[in-house]
C-alpha cells in the first residue's frame, strides 16, 4: 500500500505538458463546396447539352414559324399644315374680320388661317363627323368583314377611331395602320378631303348665318328708329297746335323777345324755359304745314345712315365655298412599303432566349429528378 501511495505522489508531482489543438480554417470548407457544386452544375448542364440544344432549337422553329404567320401591318401617314392665305381669303372679306370690322360692321365674326386650321383639327377628333365619313364612303363592310346580327354600330365607329392616330405636337400629322397599305393610304387621304370639305362648308355656313342674323338686326334697328321718329314727328306737331292755339288767343302773331317780357310776370328767363306760344301763331302754323307734309323722317334720325351703310356692306358680301381649304398638305399619304409589325427578328431572337433559359431549367429538373429517385431508392 506505501508503495501505491507513492507512485500517486509522483505522478502527480510531474509538471503536465500543455496540450495544443488545432483549428480548421472557419471558411475553407465553404469555398471548397461552393467549388464542388459550381463544378458540378458544368457538369450536369454538359451532360445533357443535347436536351438545351434541342429545346433551344425548337422554339427558334417556332418563333420563325411564328413571326411567319403573323400578317404584315402598315403605316400610312401625311403631314398637314395650316392653310394659305388664299385658301380662306374670302372668308376674311373686308368690313367682316374681327368684332367690329373695317367699315364697322359689328356681331360678324371673320377667320383666320390659323383659326380655320385649329377648326380643321377639332374636326379630325369629331365622332360625329367620322361617322357621317363612314356611311359616305361604305366603309361598313370593309371595317366588319364577319359582321353578325349582334355587332353594334357603335362597336366599329369605336374601333374606326382608335384607328385614326392624330399627332399635333410640332407639326401636325395623321396616319391609318392597316393589314394593307394601298388601302392605308387611300383611306387618310380621303379622311384629310372629307374633313377639309366638311370643315370650310361649316365654317362657311356659319358666316352665312352670321352676316343674316346681323341684316336681321340692322333691319330690325332701322325700322325702329323710323317708327321712333314717325312718333316723335306726331307728338311735335301736337306740340305746336296747342302752342298755335295759345298764340291765337293771347294775340301773339310773330315772335316775342323774352328779354322785353314784363318783370312784374315773375317769369326768370334764366332759369325758365320760353314757351312755344312765343313764337307765335304764323311761325308755329308754318312749322306744323312742313311737318305734316314731310314725307320721310330719315334725314332727322341721328346714326341712320350709318346702319344703312352697314346693311349695304352686308349685303353686298359673298362667301363662296369653291376654292376654300382648312388646311394644306405638305406631304400626301402614299403606300408604304416596309411593314412596322410584326418585328420577326425581335420575335426570333425572343423566343430563342426564351427557349434557351427553358432548356437550362429542364435540365436543372430533370436532374433533380433522378437525385430524389437516387435516394430514396438508397
Amino acid at each position: 500500500m506505501p508503495k501505491t501511495e507513492s507512485n500517486s505522489t509522483t505522478e502527480t508531482d510531474q509538471p503536465q505538458t500543455p496540450q495544443y489543438v488545432q483549428y480548421a480554417p472557419p471558411y475553407a470548407q465553404p469555398f471548397e463546396d461552393d467549388t464542388i457544386d459550381l463544378y458540378e452544375l458544368w457538369i450536369t448542364l454538359w451532360s445533357k447539352r443535347w436536351l438545351v440544344i434541342g429545346v433551344t432549337a425548337v422554339a427558334a422553329i417556332g418563333s420563325v414559324v411564328f413571326a411567319l404567320l403573323q400578317p404584315p401591318v402598315y403605316k400610312a401617314e401625311a403631314l398637314l399644315l395650316p392653310p394659305k392665305a388664299k385658301d380662306v381669303q374670302s372668308l376674311n372679306v373686308q368690313g367682316v374680320q374681327g368684332v367690329q370690322g373695317v367699315q364697322g360692321v359689328q356681331g360678324v365674326q371673320g377667320a383666320s388661317a390659323a383659326g380655320v386650321f385649329s377648326a380643321f383639327k377639332n374636326n379630325l377628333s369629331s365622332r360625329s363627323l367620322q361617322k357621317k365619313f363612314i356611311k359616305e364612303y361604305g366603309l361598313m363592310e370593309l371595317l366588319a368583314p364577319e359582321r353578325t346580327p349582334e355587332t353594334r354600330d357603335e362597336d366599329i365607329y369605336e374601333d374606326f377611331a382608335e384607328m385614326i392616330k392624330i399627332e399635333t405636337k410640332g407639326s401636325t400629322s395623321i396616319s391609318i395602320e392597316l393589314h394593307d397599305a394601298e388601302v392605308a393610304a387611300q383611306w387618310v387621304n380621303d379622311y384629310i378631303k372629307f374633313m377639309d370639305t366638311e370643315t370650310i362648308t361649316l365654317l362657311v355656313e356659319n358666316m352665312r348665318n352670321s352676316i343674316t342674323n346681323r341684316i336681321r338686326d340692322i333691319e330690325y334697328t332701322i325700322g325702329s328708329k323710323r317708327q321712333m321718329a314717325k312718333q316723335r314727328r306726331e307728338d311735335q306737331i301736337q306740340q305746336f297746335q296747342e302752342a298755335s292755339t295759345i298764340a291765337v288767343k293771347l294775340g301773339v302773331k310773330d315772335r316775342v323777345d323774352a328779354t322785353n317780357v314784363v318783370q312784374n310776370n315773375q317769369l326768370n328767363i334764366s332759369t325758365a324755359s320760353t314757351p312755344l306760344y312765343y313764337r307765335g301763331f304764323r311761325a308755329l302754323n308754318a312749322e306744323i304745314t312742313i311737318l305734316k307734309d314731310r314725307k320721310s323722317d330719315d334725314p332727322f334720325i341721328g346714326g341712320l345712315r350709318d346702319l344703312q351703310e352697314n346693311l349695304a356692306l352686308l349685303r353686298s358680301i359673298k362667301i363662296e365655298d369653291e376654292g376654300l381649304h382648312a388646311v394644306s398638305i405638305d406631304q400626301a399619304a402614299y403606300p408604304p412599303t416596309n411593314r412596322i409589325k410584326p418585328n420577326r427578328r425581335l420575335i426570333v431572337s425572343l423566343g430563342t432566349v426564351v427557349g434557351l433559359f427553358l432548356g437550362i431549367f429542364l435540365v436543372f429538373f430533370v436532374s433533380f429528378i433522378q437525385n430524389q429517385k437516387e435516394t430514396h431508392s438508397a
